[in-house]
């Protein structure tokens, strides 16, 4: 079993090498855990989750840090920033920043362009109908979208299921803001989250730990200037082809390799 990390798809099919993570199950058996999810952290949850589900549009930008076992055994961290803008049902431009290099990702009904700007290379592929369908597509797919889950109208559903552990560690402090710090437990992934109260709640950072994945590696999200109300333009979603561009077939440029 494979797993694709998302930005590295996005950066790499321009290249003729598709980087490829090995996923190995752990040999640890599971033992049995005991359910014990408080339903003030569950409260918390919801709060939080909610303006961000019942948004039309919106946009973020998040820091995105993720960790990956190298081949001798040490585990080394990368780092992207992504800019999320998002309307729904089926519209989203996400723009990635990481290893020198800058994609963006125009999501419309029906496909999905990327383009990476500093070599002047594009290519357009089917898509599913809506934002949900596409997110559903990818987490079949095995490729891994860290700011994922936070595009959907069923964040609280996909944070909540198969819990085994929820509870509210407290109050903390995130560059000299107030935050609330909430720990979660599930059979597959250890997962934290800082949010911050008040008329406006909002997710500040959020931290998963992977235990499918050999050396149990750690993704944390960032999150920067949320805005529930953007003022958005129809051309923010609308990729407008440059004159010096050059279309690619990405099942070429993935070297027709499958997950």
């Amino acid at each position: 079993m494979k797993r694709l990390r998302y930005a590295t798809v996005l950066l790499l099919i321009f290249s003729s090498t598709l980087l490829l993570a090995q996923e190995k199950q752990g040999t640890q058996p599971k033992s049995k855990e005991t359910k014990d999810v408080d339903s003030l952290a569950l409260d918390v949850l919801r709060v939080v989750t909610q303006p961000v589900e019942q948004a039309q549009h919106f946009s973020f930008k998040a820091l995105v840090s993720e960790e990956e076992l190298a081949t001798n055994g040490q585990i080394v961290t990368f780092f992207h920033t992504v800019d999320v803008t998002v309307q729904r049902p089926d519209k989203v431009h996400l723009v990635f920043k990481g290893r020198g290099e800058r994609v963006d990702f125009y999501g419309t009904r029906g496909s999905v362009t990327m383009y990476a700007p500093d070599v002047k290379l594009y290519t357009t592929v089917p898509a599913k109908s809506t934002i949900e369908e596409n997110l559903a597509d990818l987490r079949a797919k095995g490729v891994d979208m860290p700011v994922g889950p936070f595009l959907s109208k069923n964040l609280y559903e996909l944070a909540s299921k198969d819990l085994v552990n929820g509870y509210v560690i407290g109050r903390v402090k995130i560059y000299d803001q107030d935050v609330h710090q909430l720990a979660f437990k599930s059979p597959d992934a250890d997962w934290q989250l800082w949010v911050i109260g008040g008329e406006k709640p909002r997710i500040v950072r959020a931290e998963l730990v992977n235990k499918k994945l050999e050396g149990s590696p750690r993704t944390i999200v960032q999150f920067l200037d949320w805005d529930l109300n953007p003022t958005v333009s129809p051309d923010e979603f609308t990729f407008t082809k440059p004159a010096d561009a050059h279309e690619i077939q990405m099942l070429a440029a993935m070297g027709g390799k499958s997950r």
